[in-house]
């Protein structure tokens, strides 16, 4: 029994574990070049592993990164994308849009291979809930067998106490004096006409309704201003900040101390539950720092010289350590493949309300959070460790991309591509590379071309020949004089909307020898008329080949937040 299982260990395919970062710089890890604040957990997987330094997120907002992540596929594919006056990202855990059933993610084709798969933490992708807020599956109506976390993201609002109850008279807002007018008039009627206090109390029933209604829609929904979809603050805080185990709200509203801490137990546990089963497992981390709000455990409070920004990052370099101490502590270093990546550059202009600074570094590239083709918006972290497979303290200049996860890892794991793996399914075409050999080897990638979306819209193309990267700008944002971002504040971003275009006469940069673009080819050359007419031609050839749907977000009604679909903490 013993030498079968022994065999059996062998032939057991690599666990999988990909360690997500939220809002995290590229300038913010150790390995990276900061020398201020402390991530030695990040830092080892870099000495243990491969380290990329061109590795480029398929856009700069969560939703559709993460969702990019998962299936190898632009997300404007299949509609996960903003349009004009309409959200960029899922904005309520009770709405219908989300990753589409119909898309299939890393954690289906691996749990189809007979791995054991879990979501933990933050997962923004659409949670599916049916009517009564039952039935929402979310991570698990798409490979995941387990899921625990946050079903949406973190905002502002988590952070309180907000009120339920307003009702300012003080003329801000003329709905409210107007409600009172109503009454009043009704109440002079009455006594006017000499009703009896039965028939004045029934009319005051029969409008209570309808007034209560007006007065909670106005109140808690934002359906008569230019941002449709957003709610009060109390409504973020109870109706999306919440805490799920599988389809049960655990948490309601979700308490922001020690988050990372429980999330990074659930993973802890997931590992020493699953180290010995004779199936691997594929373990989904997806941290909720560096989001803002920020918050950190007590005893993990001042401990950074940048303040909660730096306490937020090095307490999720904690978290990566708890969960690679848990392989070690099973002997999996060896057969556990780990990949550690940010979802998109920092948000710049993240400030708190008492003047600290709350956004990420993006070392010299330009740009930051939701500018989809600013280099500071998708140039982020990348790392992938397996020791004795790929090969320890490399660094990888190539550009490559969180779409390439999906091809790469099935690769490395030993399972034939997606379309061999599950030949019943319609063939889909993938947007990301298999960079396995890459990793394993260091062997060159062929040439490719990047798209760099903002929304539906494309900002940037990149282009990869040989050991020449070109990158071409569409359009320009507009930043606030002598910086590159866009004014100062935690909602504060550039739109992917109000931008200049430049399409008729793009900026081209050569990438390879001016990373920072700072240096932009002459538009007179002829080395710009040549690699601009090249990418032009693939830009109009991508567009008349691959049309794209509407935004699932363009629907109002799947977009807001419907109370009847809203899952809620059970007290029993």
């Amino acid at each position: 029994m013993a030498v079968a299982g022994a065999g059996a260990s062998r032939d057991k395919r690599p666990n999988v574990v990909l360690l997500v970062a939220d809002d995290l710089g590229i300038g913010d890890v150790g390995c990276y070049g900061n020398t201020t604040i402390k991530t030695p957990n990040i830092d080892r997987l870099a000495k243990e592993g491969a380290r990329l330094t061109h590795h480029l997120a398929a856009s700069s907002m969560c939703t559709p990164s993460r969702a990019a992540l998962l299936t190898a596929r632009y997300p404007v594919r299949y509609g996960l994308v903003g349009e004009l006056n309409t959200p960029s990202v899922v904005v309520h855990v009770a709405s219908r849009v989300g990753l589409p059933l119909s898309e299939i993610t890393l954690a289906t084709a691996l749990a189809a291979a007979n791995y054991t798969t879990a979501a933990v933490g933050k997962w923004h992708l659409g949670q599916g809930c049916k009517l009564g807020g039952r039935g929402c599956l979310g991570p698990r109506d798409h490979g995941f067998h387990s899921f625990y976390g946050l079903p949406f993201s973190l905002v502002e609002a988590f952070v309180g106490p907000h009120p339920f109850w307003i009702f300012p008279l003080d003329g801000s807002d003329p709905f409210y004096q107007v409600l009172v007018t109503v009454w009043v008039m009704v109440m002079a009627w009455a006594l006017w006409a000499r009703w009896r206090l039965s028939k004045i109390i029934l009319y005051l029933i029969l409008l209570a309704f309808p007034s209560s209604l007006c007065w909670f829609l106005h109140t808690h929904y934002r359906f008569h201003t230019q941002r449709w979809w957003q709610v009060s603050p109390w409504m973020d805080q109870h109706m999306n900040g919440i805490v799920m185990d599988n389809d049960r709200v655990t948490e309601q509203p979700v308490q922001l101390e020690g988050l990372s801490q429980r999330l990074v137990q659930r993973s802890v546990s997931f590992i020493d539950q699953h180290a010995n089963d004779p199936n691997p497992f594929f373990l989904y981390h997806s941290f909720a720092h560096v989001h803002t709000p920020m918050f950190t455990a007590k005893d993990g409070s001042g401990r950074s010289v940048h303040g909660r920004y730096g306490d937020n990052v090095e307490e999720m370099d904690d978290g990566v350590g708890a969960i690679l101490n848990a392989l070690d502590r099973h002997k999996l270093a060896d057969s556990t493949i780990v990949y550690f990546l940010s979802d998109n550059g920092g948000h710049l202009e993240a400030l708190a309300e008492d003047g600290q600074r709350e956004g990420g570094y993006n070392g010299l590239f330009k740009g930051g959070k939701a500018q989809g083709g600013s280099e500071g918006g998708i140039r982020v972290p990348g790392i992938y460790r397996w020791s004795g497979h790929i090969p320890a303290g490399v660094t990888l200049k190539t550009p490559t991309s969180l779409l390439d996860a999906l091809p790469t890892i099935l690769q490395l794991v030993g399972l034939p591509p997606l379309d061999h793996l599950m030949p019943h399914l319609p063939k889909r075409e993938l947007d990301g590379m298999n960079i396995a050999d890459l990793l394993t080897d260091g062997k060159d990638l062929p040439s490719r071309s990047f798209l760099h979306h903002c929304g539906r819209d494309i900002h940037a193309v990149r282009l990869v020949f040989e050991q020449l990267v070109y990158k071409m700008h569409l359009v320009r944002y507009k930043w606030s004089p002598g910086s590159t971002q866009c004014g100062w504040g935690n909602e504060e971003g550039c739109s992917c909307f109000d931008v200049e275009d430049h399409g008729h006469l793009p900026q081209l940069f050569d990438i390879s020898s001016d990373p920072y673009e700072d240096r932009p080819i002459p538009q007179n050359s002829s080395k710009y008329f040549q690699v601009t007419g090249v990418m032009k031609q693939f830009l109009a050839e991508w567009r008349a080949r691959v049309p794209y749907p509407p935004s699932q977000f363009k629907s109002k009604l799947d977009t807001m937040h419907s109370l009847w679909l809203q899952p809620f903490l059970s007290r029993s």
